[in-house]
């Protein structure tokens, strides 16, 4: 393997961004979700992104760890090579998940725990998401500029 340094037309890489941003945009537009007046891209339009990239988006070794649930997202390009990782978490003190009170509009609400493999569904599906921010955030600033990079 090695060490040298690749260098990459900067103009070719901001012509396939465009490209993709373009093949993807509706996508991901249509797919965000709406969350206290401001739209995050959910983890479908984050995989449009990286299949026009030619990567796959996966998880791995989603295990119950101390406080919660976590998983490890991986980006690969499609002849296997890792490009990124990143770490998904659902916290044991996220009532949505692990159960508890919420208060919404002033009223309280007991929510129960969701099953195990919900929680282990949405750690995979967090770390999914993260993953491909850290390589493509930059795609949805180009496809919309009010879209929020922070996963939903």
């Amino acid at each position: 393997m090695s060490n040298e340094l690749t260098v990459i037309n900067p103009g070719v890489l901001m012509t396939q961004a465009t490209d993709v941003a373009g093949v993807c945009g509706e996508i991901v537009k249509r797919t965000a979700q709406t969350i206290q007046g401001r739209k995050y891209v959910k983890v479908e339009g984050w995989q449009s992104i990286a299949a026009a990239y030619g990567c796959i988006a996966s998880s791995t070794n989603v295990q119950k760890v101390e406080g919660g649930t976590k998983a490890i997202g991986e980006l690969r390009r499609a002849d296997g090579t890792l490009i990124a990782t990143a770490e998904g978490f659902v916290g044991e003190d996220e009532p949505t998940w692990y159960g508890g009170i919420v208060v919404s509009y002033g009223k309280e609400k007991t929510l129960p725990k969701r099953p195990d493999y919900a929680i282990r569904a949405m750690a995979q599906t967090r770390a999914i998401s993260r993953v491909c921010r850290s390589a493509f955030a930059f795609v949805v600033v180009m496809i919309d500029s009010k879209l929020s990079t922070t996963p939903a």
